[in-house]
């Protein structure tokens, strides 16, 4: 398996966090979830065969998606069949970081993927075979990088505002209110709440409670002996079963279970 990763040079390095592929990746399981991580992803398929989003953990309903598709952000897990021989390149957007790239609110795509050439028309295709064409892995995720800057819809100023707003909900170590949030700003509450959905696809409030559960989830990879209510009250829970109740909301799983189930890949869990 070959995996690469890209960090884009500015001004693309303000709403892109990297550019990855992965390719020749064979799962030996038959699907995996993917937990909301507060980034929008943009993938292009290099593979013929459509991929599926299952409704659930052992449903037999999909639905399928092909050629190219964009995950917006979500509150919730997905289920996805796992592949064999995946090829893939993609786009992991910074919080308000795909705003640039479309001509509608980002908040239109929220917890949902949607296939991309419903936006992009059969300039999806143009896009997709041009990465076929090219065989280096890391000239792939150059051509991605320089497609990407073509398809500018705003000018590629990040709004600063919602950047501080994004920036602090991420990092406060506790409980930030989102009227103090305005106040910081500099803005009133109702408008940071619309401005801040609108670019970055959550409400403030939701967003927050992503990134905590976020640090859960990374504080978890670094640590071997856990204390479960030490975690929750670092990450900033106000108690063990608010703690307890958002993560199951968030995985569906609770926190011992995920210990044991995770797998090799940061907010990715295999199903059997």
């Amino acid at each position: 398996m070959i995996h690469r990763l890209r960090f884009p040079q500015p001004p693309l390095s303000q709403f892109v966090e990297n550019m990855w592929l992965v390719q020749g990746f064979s799962a030996d399981y038959t699907r995996e979830k993917i937990l909301p991580d507060g980034a929008i992803e943009l993938i292009f398929d290099l593979d013929p065969e459509p991929k599926r989003i299952f409704e659930d953990e052992v449903s037999a309903g999909f639905r399928t998606v092909k050629k190219a598709w964009i995950s917006g952000e979500r509150t919730r897990y997905i289920v996805i069949g796992a592949a064999r021989n995946q090829s893939m390149v993609g786009v992991r957007f910074r919080p308000g970081g795909a705003y640039p790239f479309f001509r509608f609110p980002i908040s239109e795509l929220s917890e949902w993927v949607t296939e991309l050439d419903l936006i992009w028309g059969s300039l999806v295709d143009e896009i997709r075979d041009q990465l076929q064409a090219i065989d280096s892995p890391d000239a792939r995720l150059g051509r991605l990088e320089s497609l990407l800057l073509r398809q500018v819809q705003r000018t590629l100023e990040p709004n600063r505002s919602i950047t501080f707003a994004g920036h602090q909900l991420q990092h406060s170590p506790q409980f930030l209110a989102i009227r103090d949030l305005a106040s910081m700003v500099g803005i009133s509450q109702q408008h940071l709440i619309s401005q801040f959905e609108k670019m970055v696809g959550l409400r403030p409030k939701s967003f927050a409670r992503v990134c905590k559960f976020q640090k859960v989830v990374n504080r978890l990879e670094q640590q071997k002996q856990i204390e479960w209510s030490a975690l929750a009250l670092e990450c900033g829970y106000y108690d063990q079963a608010h703690f307890i109740k958002e993560f199951q909301a968030f995985s569906g799983l609770n926190p011992s279970d995920y210990v044991n189930q995770r797998g090799d890949y940061l907010n990715f869990i295999p199903i059997a």
